[in-house]
């Protein structure tokens, strides 16, 4: 079983609003699989995002 993991991550986007595709593969190449996440705060293009996934290896 896969250890579950909760970050706060910042991410850039060159254009607003961002897919959910794009947010989702920035959570991947943090090593986390997204079960779970939300835009908790948007300044200019940068997102800060709270993440909740299982931990990749």
């Amino acid at each position: 079983m896969s250890e579950i993991a909760t970050k706060i991550i910042k991410i850039k986007s060159k254009t607003l609003p961002v897919e959910a595709e794009f947010i989702e593969q920035k959570i991947l190449e943090n090593k986390i699989e997204p079960l779970r996440w939300a835009i908790v705060e948007v300044e200019g293009n940068k997102l800060t995002l709270s993440v909740s996934g299982r931990k990749i290896d």
